[in-house]
């Protein structure tokens, strides 16, 4: 347990970053609190700093004093399902599920989520095209690469949005749209994105059936293969931790990949597991028998109830 030192602070004072950074001793987390929070002193702080690997989790009072009181981290994870003749999105916050809709649509998908904001994609009715979307929990708003005929938003972290469209991959940061491709490719998509790094898989050129997952920050694409599969995607990043799905033989296998080794997630007894967000120690996926919620150690279904099928893409 990490005991910071707090400096003396008056009731509704607003904490500068170098206060913040005291109390968790990461200048970049420090920085995304206050930007996401407005710290005030005399409020409590979820505390979790994971850059360097370390985790750490209490509420803490900023202004100085107290025990630190543990907590279970929160988290809302995003996916889809079906019932009889139609098919949602839904949000869940671990004891009640949410509908997902964006107005005029035929079909929304919601694939990532950060914080209060959730992007997908949606099909409007009487059209065929997919467009994306930023919805933060009230309002819905189209995220649209100018000059792609469609446009998918699949991965969030803060202001930034990262998917595929007509035109290759994109990084929104808010304001502008930034496409690229991985070389020699014919299509790549991102599905993921954590500080500067951006994951994703891409159909090579002359191996239309062999796509790899692949890496990016912001400059040099670099490969990520399951050594022996026929197929690896990338779906999503949190730090150094990679989780995705390769294919060896007619088996779909989810995978956990910290920079150096592969790791199987492998829900027991399913035909096929699929690894596709991922939160600290927490992933979430599909398997033959629904969503699930894994921590390392034991899997947890995802099953929205009288569902015919539950597919669990985000976590956040």
């Amino acid at each position: 347990m990490i005991t910071p030192k707090i400096p003396l602070l008056k009731d509704g004072q607003i904490l500068s970053v170098d206060v913040v950074n005291s109390i968790i001793k990461r200048t970049e987390y420090a920085g995304d609190l206050l930007k996401q929070y407005k710290l005030i002193a005399g409020n409590e702080m979820y505390v979790e700093p994971h850059y360097d690997g370390t985790r750490v989790s209490y509420l803490q009072p900023v202004g100085g004093g107290g025990t630190p009181k543990p907590v279970t981290p929160s988290f809302r994870i995003v996916g889809t399902y079906g019932i009889p003749g139609d098919f949602r999105s839904f949000v869940y916050n671990g004891s009640t599920f949410t509908d997902i809709i964006v107005p005029g649509s035929s079909q929304t998908v919601a694939f990532g989520i950060d914080g209060l904001n959730i992007v997908g994609y949606y099909i409007p009715t009487g059209s065929s095209l997919r467009r994306g979307f930023l919805y933060n929990g009230s309002t819905f708003t189209d995220i649209v690469v100018p000059g792609a005929s469609q446009t998918l938003a699949l991965g969030i972290e803060g202001l930034n949005i990262v998917g595929n469209c007509t035109l290759g991959g994109f990084l929104y940061d808010g304001s502008t749209f930034t496409t690229f491709s991985v070389p020699i490719a014919t299509t790549t998509d991102a599905y993921g994105i954590s500080g500067s790094n951006i994951v994703g898989s891409a159909q090579r050129t002359g191996n239309p059936d062999f796509p790899k997952g692949f890496l990016y920050d912001g400059s040099t694409f670099t490969d990520i293969v399951v050594p022996g599969a026929s197929q690896t995607f990338a779906f999503a990043i949190d730090g150094l931790n990679i989780v995705g799905q390769y294919r060896s033989g007619l088996l779909n296998t989810g995978f956990l990949y910290n920079g150096s080794t592969f790791t199987d997630i492998v829900y027991p007894g399913s035909t096929g597991t699929n690894a596709r967000g991922i939160k600290g120690l927490n992933i979430v996926g599909n398997s033959s028998f629904g969503g699930f919620l894994y921590n390392g150690s034991t899997f947890t279904d995802i099953i929205v109830p009288g569902s015919t099928s539950t597919q669990a893409y985000g976590i956040g």
